[in-house]
């Protein structure tokens, strides 16, 4: 059995500009609202995962790179596997989106409470979403998601805890990261 945990391509709203707090919560609607950049392809596509059950996260960015990657739609969509949320807080601050984004998760990690959810319920949420592919792995062989970047580390040490063996990873956009047990 496989289960490979495929990144999102790179969002058409990745941009990075300077922002205030306010701005920067619009910026994060619009990048969870977003499909992938029409630049953003995958280099080196392995049509092997094309036979896989798919799945995805419910963000667009997700469904759009599973489409672009295997030329179908998802056999399935669940919220469950979307990105951990992007944290917002109230800093009197003027900084680049991306670095809101890590400022904001370090915050988060550290246990700073906001109207989003906790990082404790996120790598909850990541161990159910493993125990998820794990049974449908048992039932389909092999299992290919499309997700994103933090929520799929926590999935894959999840699966690790489970017993599945990394085969490879990557957190890159497009980034492939593959696992296996015995059956």
């Amino acid at each position: 059995m496989k289960i490979v945990l495929i990144r999102h391509g790179k969002p058409s709203a990745a941009h990075n500009p300077k922002l205030n707090a306010a701005e920067y919560t619009d910026w994060i609607r619009q990048y969870n609202l977003s499909e992938i950049s029409p630049e953003s392809r995958p280099i080196n596509i392995d049509t092997h995962y094309q036979a896989f059950y798919a799945l995805s996260s419910d963000l667009p960015r997700a469904i759009h790179s599973l489409e672009i990657y295997t030329g179908k739609s998802p056999k399935q969509i669940n919220r469950l596997y979307r990105e951990m949320d992007i944290p917002r807080y109230k800093i009197p601050l003027k900084l680049r989106a991306w670095t809101w984004v890590y400022l904001s998760r370090l915050l988060w990690i550290l246990g700073i409470k906001g109207r989003f959810e906790t990082f404790k319920d996120a790598k909850q949420r990541a161990n159910e979403a493993a125990s998820q592919l794990v049974e449908i792995a048992g039932k389909e062989n092999n299992v290919v998601l499309f997700g994103h970047g933090v929520m799929n580390r926590y999935i894959r040490k999840a699966l690790i805890e489970k017993g599945w063996h990394l085969e490879n990873k990557s957190n890159a956009y497009w980034g492939v990261t593959s696992l296996v047990t015995v059956k």
